[in-house]
């Protein structure tokens, strides 16, 4: 019998021979959107801080200045001690959730500890037994380990295609309890937009629910950063909007926002909220914090959007592949080893992204992901096309 070391090492070796070997990377001194990586300054493309709040250094210097010995620990403090249904509840949550629900214009919010702990409890919570989940083909590995969870029936529907989910629907809609229909709003590693007008028609055609992942939205789109869904004009007909404060509110946690009966039975049925220690005060303060001042940011996310075209028409005139048409970029290099070179040769230049390869994408569509944010200018990247131009000939 192989010895249970050697057998681990042996699937080592077969994850470096298919080049797909990870490592965690050694980054330093965060300043606006620069990062030292390798005791070399970069300009970071790597990125979720979409709106450069998380480098912001007079914002936080303004949310700092409120504490005091009174509020030290209630406010700011570094540890909630329990689950929110023990003594983790402080009053910063119900703040905070009552500032969603008028930010959104909905019934009801709940804040969790992370958009994977909302995505592998909320969607276990809502379908079990005699359900049926549609998912987008490239959904979010935190949604399709909630799908898994659930013990519900699943079909995988075809990338945003519309058409594929109304044929399942016909065919399958009766033989179910319920039906779930789960896609992002923004897809994390192709920066292209769910067509979430339609899939709102079709919910409410087939009498199923419509969860919407706006993870990579909020910040960015809507009047004043609610996300895509606010943007369309039709977050008041999603039954479950999904937010997150770690990528453009700069912070830790995430919140789906809902009605008021639903709240109350995912209060009772979602795991990944009863048992896990609630969220420290200074993180739910700092989300309060951001969510107020989250209009006053029209200007960044306008200069996101500008800026983001630019790069893509760049792209586009050298005849680089890419996908999307967000600040999301996406160049694909299909191979693995490819796609190593690339951003390497991206870092030897001062850009610091990473490869992209499977299981976070598909076989042979490896790629390198530029992550835009609203600090950058367009004269600091637009190098970038010719840098990949000549890797790609090399």
């Amino acid at each position: 019998m192989k010895d249970v070391q050697e057998f681990y090492k042996e699937k080592l070796n077969d994850i470096k021979k298919m080049d797909l070997l990870r490592s965690l990377k050694k980054t330093d001194i965060r300043q606006g959107k620069t990062i030292r990586y390798n005791d070399k300054t970069c300009l970071n493309l790597s990125s979720n801080d979409y709106l450069g709040l998380a480098t912001n250094e007079k914002l936080c210097s303004e949310f700092y200045s409120e504490m005091n010995e009174e509020n030290m620990i209630n406010s700011y403090g570094l540890g909630s001690s329990s689950s929110r249904l023990l003594t983790g509840n402080s009053v910063l949550y119900e703040e905070l959730e009552n500032r969603l629900c008028r930010f959104y214009n909905k019934e009801a919010a709940l804040i969790f500890n992370s958009g994977y702990h909302a995505n592998t409890g909320l969607i276990p919570a809502l379908t079990g037994k005699n359900d049926l989940i549609l998912s987008d083909s490239l959904n979010h590995a935190s949604i399709v380990d909630g799908i898994r969870l659930s013990g519900a029936e699943y079909i995988i529907f075809k990338h945003i295609d519309t058409g594929h989910i109304q044929t399942i629907l016909e065919e399958k809609r009766d033989k179910y309890k319920n039906v779930l229909i789960v896609t992002e709003a923004v897809f994390s590693m192709d920066g292209d937009c769910a067509d979430i007008k339609t899939l709102v028609e079709l919910k409410e055609k087939y009498n199923a629910m419509l969860y919407v992942d706006e993870a990579h939205s909020v910040g960015v789109y809507g009047k004043n950063g609610q996300g895509l869904c606010f943007e369309l004009k039709i977050h008041d007909r999603v039954d479950i909007i999904l937010g997150t404060m770690g990528k453009a509110m700069a912070s830790h946690g995430a919140f789906a926002i809902t009605d008021t009966f639903l709240k109350e039975f995912l209060i009772n049925t979602t795991r990944s909220l009863l048992y896990t220690t609630a969220l420290p005060p200074v993180a739910v303060n700092w989300n309060l914090f951001v969510i107020n001042h989250m209009e006053l940011f029209h200007d960044q996310r306008t200069k996101l959007c500008r800026v983001s075209q630019m790069f893509r028409n760049a792209l586009e005139k050298q005849g680089i592949s890419f996908t999307g048409e967000t600040h999301i970029i996406p160049v694909i290099t299909r191979s693995n080893k490819k796609a190593i070179k690339l951003a390497q040769a991206l870092v030897d230049h001062g850009f610091l992204v990473f490869p992209i390869r499977p299981p976070t994408v598909a076989e042979n569509n490896s790629r390198v992901r530029f992550s835009l944010t609203s600090d950058i200018e367009y004269k600091d990247i637009e190098m970038i096309p010719e840098i990949i131009s000549t890797c790609f000939d090399g």
